[in-house]
């Protein structure tokens, strides 16, 4: 999966993403208060929330690596 389909999966807040990495379980879970998405998100113990999807693709979260980076690497699945 391409990023830009790995964004617009995401963007979309329709279904969560898992997937392990680095021998740790991951994953993306949105939730939509008010028409205003947050996206949780965690790595092994690691948790972060975001409100942007654009800083979420690019931030080094996983293990120092960004979904940008992963998302040709590893297989995502929806939840």
């Amino acid at each position: 999966m391409s990023a830009s389909e790995l964004r617009e999966i995401i963007s979309e807040c329709c279904s969560d993403q898992v997937f392990s990495y680095n021998g740790k379980p991951s994953g993306i879970t949105a939730e939509v208060n008010n028409y205003i998405p947050v996206f949780h998100v965690w790595h092994g113990d690691k948790l972060k929330d975001f409100d942007d999807v654009d800083i979420l693709m690019s931030e080094p979260f996983f293990s120092g690596k960004s979904l940008n980076e992963l998302a040709g690497e590893i297989d995502f699945d929806s939840l």
